[in-house]
């Protein structure tokens, strides 16, 4: 059976390691839009900052009424790769990506939001020691960053980092698919 896990959440939610636990423990392969947007950046020559990423991101959204992420980056990498029964994309930031996917591979997809409480999510952007709280607040003013973060409301289940481990989280969503 495929599995199509599209997860979605703040900066600093937990994402990186929630997506750790489920490769290791469940099989999980990723589908990196990030690094597909990287890419895209790079053969441009321009620089490789959150912001930079996120203004692509939207730009590709407007051009391909949000298809690109299904069309450039998750299909090819399923079709590439039939045997794996379990995918990853744990990126989603649009509520329009997410009935997209829900569309084209159906009961496959759950939709899994993560969040913490906000104080949370600032101490854990600054433990990461690359950059600063002002930094931080200026990634979430973005309006890709506010449409992440309201997310919850499309999700089949909405799990707190703050109060799970990234293992238990990754067993709970193992059991989406059995709801």
């Amino acid at each position: 059976m495929k599995r199509i896990l599209l997860l979605s959440g703040p900066i600093a939610s937990g994402k990186t390691s929630i997506s750790a636990a489920l490769k290791e423990f469940h099989g999980f392969v990723s589908i990196s839009s990030g690094s597909f947007l990287r890419a895209q950046l790079a053969a441009r020559n321009e620089p490789l900052d959150r912001h930079r990423l996120q203004e692509l991101g939207d730009s590709l959204d407007m051009s391909t009424d949000f298809s690109w992420l299904i069309e450039s980056v998750a299909s090819p990498a399923i079709h590439g790769r039939p045997a794996v029964e379990n995918w990853l994309l744990d990126a989603v930031r649009k509520p329009r990506q997410v009935e997209l996917f829900r569309i084209r591979f159906g009961d496959a997809v759950k939709h899994v939001h993560i969040c913490a409480p906000e104080s949370v999510l600032q101490q854990r952007y600054v433990a990461r020691g690359t950059a600063d709280l002002n930094e931080y607040i200026a990634s979430v003013a973005h309006p890709n960053e506010q449409s992440a973060r309201s997310l919850s409301g499309f999700a089949d289940i909405v799990l707190d980092t703050h109060t799970y481990t990234p293992f238990r989280i990754a067993d709970q969503i193992m059991k989406v698919w059995e709801m």
